[in-house]
């Protein structure tokens, strides 16, 4: 009875190296005795930086020592490439080298999640921006913000509930021209299969790698193969080996299955985007303190660009804790040229976005959160500075108006009056 390690040794490299070829479709050339390369099937590589060679244990192994870092077994690749679970992808491989009796011992693959049919992960949707304020990330996030809004606006029947729900959120048509809010489809959509950006750009990332380099130091394209990524073990499955080209076989939207929200500064330059999972099912943003991007977008303030010289003219702010807050309170102001609310997309606001705030003048901070004690001493703390005053209001209600939280306040705000539009 032959072991798995038997079939995959040394003795066998030749084998193994002329499966792989056929499997992943790509031609090795030899380097020295028992190691071979060629360009890596999981990245976007020019340099053969994927190798075979044998270890110290006398096992063939599959390296990449360029993007990826991936590190694979025969089985493991069969996995990769067939969707298969590690137990058939041992009987496939002994039964290549026909291997009549075949020893599978027990355990996973140390290296591919086992394959399963499980929706889209629960992971915090994220803030997209650059990683270093580089022009060309910056250029980026403005082509794909255009790109996500303009597959929305133009696909209205084809993404109907995108639009029923922000419609219900109090985001209509108007709305989301004026914010340019888009939608990334999801990684089982039949037409764009989570690759609506990178397919749309893929002749330019062809014809120039920078190009690519851009996108993806922007945080705007997802390496599926990133073994560090969280639920590593989904997007490693939806490498698509159909797919020609290495830049949307290997890559994936980042926001793939999120509403876009485009995140400006006061002089209306895209600073980042905002993903937003469409329903009310598990996290459905990522809040400022949670540690899962590069970085923080301490500084941002939905809705700034278009508050800022009311903000000034009035000494007057609302903030809010999320996008939709934003909205039922810009909804009612925006008819009555008062459009002073910001929302600081989460109950805090960090020192970078306090400094931004205490430069405007304002003399009344109206604060609509569900906050914690952290967020409260945050905001008494710009607020003193400032020498303003503080109104809290708590947190918007289910259903309820925001006509209704503000008319107790603005009484006593000097020049600032509200009528209740209906």
């Amino acid at each position: 009875m032959k072991t798995c390690q038997e079939t995959t040794s040394a003795a066998v490299i030749d084998a193994v190296v002329h499966y792989a070829e056929s499997l992943l479709d790509l031609h090795f050339k030899s380097v020295k005795k028992n190691r071979y390369s060629a360009p890596c099937p999981f990245h976007a590589d020019a340099k053969e930086d994927f190798q075979v060679y044998v270890n110290k244990d006398d096992e063939v192994r599959f390296h990449c020592f360029g993007a990826c870092k991936g590190d694979w077994d025969i089985c493991d690749l069969i996995v990769l490439r067939k969707q298969y679970r590690l137990r058939k992808a041992r009987q496939v491989w002994a039964e290549y080298m026909g291997a009549g009796e075949f020893e599978l011992d027990a355990g996973g693959g140390a290296c591919i999640p086992e394959p399963d049919d499980t929706s889209p992960p629960d992971d915090p949707v994220g803030f997209v921006e650059p990683m270093k304020p580089d022009q060309k990330n910056v250029a980026a996030l403005e082509e794909a913000a255009k790109f996500y809004h303009d597959l929305l606006m133009l696909n209205e029947n084809r993404f109907k509930p995108i639009w029923d729900y922000l419609a219900r959120r109090g985001v209509g048509k108007d709305a989301s021209s004026e914010f340019n809010i888009g939608y990334a489809p999801p990684y089982d959509d039949e037409q764009h299969q989570g690759r609506a950006l990178v397919d749309g750009f893929l002749p330019r990332f062809q014809k120039n790698y920078e190009t690519f380099k851009a996108f993806t130091d922007a945080g705007l394209v997802r390496l599926l193969n990133d073994k560090n990524a969280r639920e590593y073990g989904y997007y490693c499955r939806q490498i698509d080996f159909r797919r020609k080209y290495p830049f949307s076989r290997n890559y994936g939207d980042s926001l793939a299955g999120q509403m876009v929200f485009p995140i400006y500064d006061a002089d209306a330059r895209v600073t980042g985007l905002l993903g937003r999972r469409p329903g009310d099912r598990g996290i459905r943003w990522l809040k400022h303190q949670t540690r899962e991007v590069p970085l923080s977008a301490r500084e941002w303030l939905y809705g700034i660009e278009k508050a800022e010289r009311y903000i000034r003219q009035y000494r007057t702010i609302i903030l809010v804790e999320g996008v939709f807050d934003y909205f039922a309170f810009y909804n009612l102001l925006r008819d009555q040229d008062k459009p002073v609310v910001v929302s600081t997309l989460g109950a805090y606001v960090a020192s970078e976005a306090a400094a931004i705030l205490n430069g405007l003048d304002i003399e009344h901070f109206i604060v609509a959160y569900d906050w914690d004690e952290l967020g409260r001493n945050g905001i008494e703390r710009m607020v003193a500075k400032s020498g303003g005053w503080l109104y809290y209001l708590g947190g918007l209600a289910k259903d309820q108006s925001p006509y209704d939280m503000l008319k107790p306040v603005v009484k006593g705000i000097s020049g600032f009056s509200l009528e209740h539009p209906f």
